[in-house]
């Protein structure tokens, strides 16, 4: 048997690494059970500081709970309904954040998403008195009492993490292993143990399992806990009779068994596992956001955040307009071909930056972030992601969505789903104007990014949900204001 230590799964390299899909730089963290408690906790006591603080700072420092029961009653159902709206948000089940900032944009997302129905329900229900004054203050102040008691949490766990590290067993052939390892997704600190087996039944042999003294008869068993591992992967089904006995026996040592069959990989689907009789069922499912009500839900937060940012951003269309039009560079408005939905092509919308006829003796060129054909208010146009703004009218036509992979030009298209086998799987939903990619990568990408970018599109797609097209509109439109431009 084989046995190799590693930080991190084996790593491509040259021509090879340029011709498969790279594996994406964000997973979903799940929490363990005491860190959900642990947030809970931060969490009610920020949102009972940001109640009291703004109920405090409205009446002036005058406020008495003695005498205002209906203020209490306020401020405690709004402590309970954000805990709720949270919970139903997923965000006490694992994260997306990258960083201890992105715990303030999630934070500040899961307030938007509860401002509006809270104030329904304050104006429904008279006898829960709530000054609106002091719940918009209240949202405000707990988007930084909330953001930062999470960002904390995050700092902390990660730093537990590198002291502590998940340690992660892969059993199974050779062949078998280096697919599992290619595929998987851990933790930058996590460690793996790779346990080379030809044959994992034949190494049970007729054992009792249930004995104390298996993990001693078993090379692989004995090896993974005497290194310490968490979680034992094995890239093969073992018998029916002898999973009962193998996982008493790892629980008594708190091990986690799971099975990873290398041909089993999740590729624009959802699997689930269903039970008829005595046989399991893997049962493949369209993934969420291709569901018809998603579709609806996800085009009516479209519609609504287009045509709310276009009444904002029009001073500043108008100003670029007349900008372009007094540099007399050519026409204000650039209109290329893209690849939407499903493979459809349409015309994409924006303030011209370059000259005219850019391509007239190139063709098609990569754009690079020194590309000599911008003009010189192209440039800050560009910097300042200004020359997309008129895609929000692309927006209100249905042939893109807010947040979604960038659409990308047919020529293009045709070279990379030659390359990339899951290209395709981009057009699965709207082309965005921003994106999981976008908030997370540099806005001007070499062709060899285009693998990694990939698989932040397929990682978007794949766990999408309101709460995550929310959070990418607020971090997007920090990172506009601060200037975040590459």
């Amino acid at each position: 048997m084989n046995v190799t230590v590693s930080e991190q799964p084996r790593i491509l390299s040259g021509v090879e690494a340029e011709l498969q899909p790279a594996a994406p730089k964000r997973r979903i963290a799940p929490f363990e059970k005491r860190w959900v408690w642990v947030l809970l906790a931060s969490d009610v006591a920020m949102f009972a500081l940001a109640t009291y603080l703004a109920a405090e700072i409205v009446s002036g420092g005058t406020l008495q709970f003695k005498s205002n029961a209906s203020v209490v009653v306020s401020l405690v159902a709004f402590g309970m309904l954000w805990i709720a709206l949270f919970e139903r948000l997923g965000l006490y089940r694992r994260t997306f954040a990258m960083s201890m900032r992105d715990e303030l944009y999630c934070s500040i997302g899961a307030l938007a998403l509860g401002a509006l129905p809270q104030l329904i329900l304050f104006t429904l229900v008279p006898s829960v008195k709530s000054s609106r004054l002091i719940l918009i203050l209240s949202i405000v102040l707990a988007s930084v009492t909330v953001g930062i008691g999470r960002a904390t949490i995050y700092a902390i766990r990660k730093k537990l993490a590198t002291i502590h590290p998940h340690r992660v067993a892969v059993v199974g052939n050779a062949h078998r292993v280096d697919e599992v390892l290619k595929a998987l997704n851990l933790s930058q600190h996590s460690k793996l143990l790779r346990l080379e087996v030809a044959e994992i039944e034949h190494t049970l042999g007729e054992l009792s399992l249930g004995e104390p003294q298996a993990f001693d008869q078993v090379p692989w068993l004995r090896q993974a806990r005497a290194w310490g591992c968490h979680s034992l992967l094995l890239t093969e089904m073992l018998p029916s009779h002898i999973l009962p006995h193998l996982l008493a026996l790892t629980r008594r040592e708190n091990i986690d068994v799971a099975f990873a069959p290398p041909r089993l990989l999740t590729q624009g689907y959802d699997v689930t596992l269903r039970v008829d009789g005595q046989q399991a069922l893997i049962v493949p499912r369209q993934l969420k956001v291709c569901h018809a009500v998603s579709r609806r839900t996800k085009r009516a937060l479209d519609l609504v955040v287009a045509s709310i940012g276009l009444v904002f951003v029009s001073p500043i269309m108008l100003a670029a307009a007349i900008a372009i039009a007094r540099e007399k560079s050519g026409p204000i408005f650039f209109r290329q071909a893209r690849v939407g939905i499903n493979g459809m092509v349409f015309e994409v919308i924006k303030f011209r930056t370059m000259v005219v006829n850019a391509e007239a003796h190139t063709g098609p060129v990569w754009a690079r972030a020194d590309d000599n054909r911008k003009t010189k208010l192209g440039s800050f146009l560009r910097r300042t992601s200004i020359d997309e703004l008129p895609q929000l009218f692309n927006v209100l036509r249905g042939e893109m969505s807010i947040v979604g992979p960038r659409p990308e030009r047919p020529v293009f298209v045709e070279q990379f789903r030659k390359r990339l086998p899951r290209y395709d799987e981009r057009h699965l939903v709207r082309p965005g104007i921003t994106g999981w990619s976008q908030i997370h990568m540099k806005r001007v990408l070499d062709v060899s990014d285009v693998s990694e970018k990939l698989s932040q599109d397929l990682f978007y797609i794949e766990n999408w949900s309101w709460f995550m097209d929310v959070s990418i509109i607020i971090k997007t439109a920090f990172e506009v204001l601060f200037q975040r431009a590459g």
